[in-house]
């Protein structure tokens, strides 16, 4: 989502994990504290697994698989835990931040040891934060940050301790259960194929948006071609007038996209039909669809075919949203369409004229 609130507190929220299958009710605690601190928040979760890949994503026991990519071989980093951790953060996060009445509420989630730089010290970050914010178990972690940005020759942030114990823990386990019973269990792994795409048109970037470019850039090794539909295609949108320019939306998703993975290419084009680069580009190997488009992965395959390339292998993520039977109880937000709608309202409001 774009908050176009650029003043406002960002804050760098650190989580560790003992595993990715623990229990989140920490997390989803420090999600409800760091909402009445920030108006922006990115979540950097540490998670002991992901590290053994080093800072950079590059593993030394990596080796070429049959398909041309890089199978890493990281015990428990599974597409479907990686998806359901992803989701389940961007859910409880939307939720709240709808209950609050801040849709526009701005969330990125990275991995702290696989995204490639050293988030929170400055130099790196696209957006400067302003807030260190955690719960005791990561305060020299949140300490060692302020040090290498002392050391950069930037300034030390704030760190709020968002002092949690297991009495206090929130019982939101039923939006996990309810991921984990509609994400599919792929044997798909990090970094399988060279090269991964996927489209669509990325309006108000959202969580869903968020965890498909995710998990595409999980599965990359080298590039990921990523398509977003002009003004040619969107006619039809719903309060298209609140519609984000071509530009806007192809700057959010480079902009998420480095922020989640350094060290992959991204290209991110614009797409007047919904081939796009898919039917032209023979260094493909993977496209990454959602349980909405996977009729249009099949039409991609089947234009390859036509045109004597080989056809995709068709990754497929289960983004949640309110039409999920599976969510219907957590009455989510999660579509452009809702951010276009609620645009509107909030201008049919500033027009009204004063009693």
């Amino acid at each position: 989502m774009t908050s176009g609130a650029t003043n406002k507190p960002h804050g760098l929220l650190l989580l560790h994990l003992s595993s990715l299958d623990a229990s989140l009710d920490e997390a989803f605690h420090c999600v409800s504290k760091s909402l009445t601190l920030v108006h922006r928040l990115t979540i950097a979760l540490s998670v002991p697994v992901l590290g053994r890949s080093g800072r950079n994503g590059a593993n030394k026991d990596s080796s070429i698989d049959s398909d041309g990519g890089s199978q890493i071989n990281n015990e428990g980093n599974t597409f479907h835990n990686i998806q359901k951790i992803l989701s389940a953060l961007y859910v409880n996060f939307t939720q709240l931040a709808v209950a609050m009445h801040r849709p526009l509420t701005e969330l990125d989630i990275v991995f702290y040891d696989w995204c490639g730089y050293d988030i929170g010290v400055g130099s790196d970050d696209i957006v400067p934060f302003d807030i260190l914010l955690g719960t005791s178990n990561v305060v020299a972690s949140l300490k060692k940050i302020n040090d290498q940005r002392t050391q950069k020759g930037h300034q030390p942030l704030p760190v709020v301790n968002l002092q949690w114990t297991p009495e206090t823990a929130q019982v939101d386990t039923h939006i996990v259960d309810a991921i984990d019973s509609a994400v599919a269990h792929y044997s798909v792994t990090e970094g399988q194929y060279r090269n991964v795409a996927l489209g669509g048109t990325f309006d108000h970037l959202h969580a869903g948006h968020k965890i498909l470019l995710s998990m595409t850039a999980w599965i990359a090794s080298e590039r990921v071609v990523c398509g977003v539909t002009d003004d040619s295609m969107l006619a039809t949108k719903k309060f298209k007038e609140y519609l984000e320019s071509l530009d806007t939306r192809i700057a959010s998703v480079s902009q998420f996209l480095n922020t989640f993975k350094r060290g992959l290419r991204y290209e991110v084009v614009p797409i007047s039909d919904i081939y796009g680069p898919t039917i032209t580009d023979d260094n493909l190997q993977a496209l990454m669809v959602s349980k909405e488009t996977m009729k249009g992965g099949a039409a991609v395959n089947q234009e390859r075919v036509n045109r004597k390339l080989p056809p995709l292998a068709i990754e497929v993520i289960n983004v949640i949203s309110p039409t999920e039977t599976e969510a219907d109880e957590i009455s989510l937000k999660i579509s452009s369409t809702y951010i276009r709608q609620y645009l509107a309202q909030q201008q049919q409001q500033q027009q009204r004229p004063a009693p």
